[in-house]
């Protein structure tokens, strides 16, 4: 016969539930993500000096998360 153990199969299901859960929340971090880099980018590039930010980094995180 199969060789079946519930254990095993419910450790499974609750790490993909896990799994799948927090690849949820970094979606919707993701696009708060991207609009605050949207809005930083609209500042000048002496604005985002001030701010210690250089506009090709902004660049990278729109990239990275889009």
């Amino acid at each position: 016969m199969f060789d079946f153990n519930p254990r095993r199969d419910q450790s499974i299901n609750a790490s993909s539930v896990l799994l799948f859960d927090r690849a949820m929340r970094l979606q919707a971090i993701s696009s708060s993500i991207v609009r605050a880099a949207q809005d930083l980018n609209r500042l000048n590039d002496s604005e985002l000096a001030e701010l210690g930010i250089n506009r090709s980094d902004i660049d990278t995180v729109i990239e990275r998360y889009i």
